[in-house]
């Protein structure tokens, strides 16, 4: 019965340890121009991204894509520069109205990578609207996602295998 005993303490550890981990905070897209969801009626010359916290910059490697696409499903964008929590993409000429989609994949400083896309729209003399945001217009990352559906399934298992263990040693 000791074993059992240890294998559930350790089992029970590994779960805290796991979800102290998750429940750190991790940087999201805090604002955006042009903003998630507007309508815009005239082309901006450049994109700019703000996040919770500074971005990663090392020299020789680009760490932080953002990918500009139209409704033609044209690459738009240009020059990206990084200054501590803020990218600003510069984007070619679109003629092309209909939705525009921002990509971005970005390392925070803690190591952290952050992916997520929202849109826009353009349309030429169309009025513009921005749709008022209460929180921060961000998808959840998927790596992250992807860690806790790992973590969560492995903990199941662990679960699953130390009843087995009890239920065998019991008869």
């Amino acid at each position: 019965m000791d074993f059992v005993k240890k294998v559930l303490v350790l089992s029970i550890s590994f779960c805290l340890a796991f979800f102290i981990s998750v429940a750190q905070a991790h940087t999201t897209l805090v604002s955006s121009d042009p903003q998630p969801d507007s309508k815009i009626q005239t082309w901006p010359a450049h994109i700019t991204l703000t996040f919770g916290e500074p971005l990663q910059v090392l020299s020789g490697v680009n760490l932080n894509k953002v990918l500009v696409t139209n409704a033609e499903a044209d690459s738009l964008e240009g020059l990206t520069r990084i200054a501590g929590n803020v990218v600003d993409i510069d984007v070619a000429s679109n003629s092309a109205e209909g939705p525009v989609l921002i990509n971005y994949r970005v390392v925070a400083q803690d190591g952290h990578v952050i992916e997520g896309e929202y849109s826009f729209n353009y349309k030429k003399g169309a009025a513009p609207s921005s749709l008022p945001t209460k929180e921060p217009h961000h998808l959840i990352s998927r790596s992250s996602a992807n860690f806790a559906l790992v973590a969560t399934s492995t903990i199941l298992i662990v679960l699953g295998l130390l009843f087995g263990l009890f239920i065998y040693r019991r008869t």
